[in-house]
């Protein structure tokens, strides 16, 4: 097509822009970061680094300034719970 340049994926990177949304949003923003500590284990350790370093420098909607390591004991500290199915009730 004229005009348009093929997607060329790029390597992820550190970037100085943050995630902007409404407050009745918030509670997706939260499961998509537990999502992410549960699935931490499986993730390449240069990719764990990244997504530290991310966490590190973006906007929060509370002035609270956090370190890489404050992240990184976070997730290495969150306990994980399964999730228990609900019992169907007896008809």
């Amino acid at each position: 097509m004229r005009g348009t340049r093929p997607f060329t994926p790029q390597p992820p990177q550190v970037v100085a822009k943050t995630v902007k949304y409404r407050a009745d949003q918030e509670h997706v923003l939260r499961r998509l970061g537990g999502a992410l500590v549960l699935q931490w284990d499986a993730l390449p350790e240069d990719l764990q680094d990244l997504i530290v370093d991310q966490a590190a420098i973006v906007d929060d909607r509370e002035d609270a300034p956090h370190e890489s390591g404050d992240i990184e004991n976070f997730i290495r500290s969150a306990k994980v719970t399964a999730l228990a199915k609900p019992q169907a009730a007896d008809g």
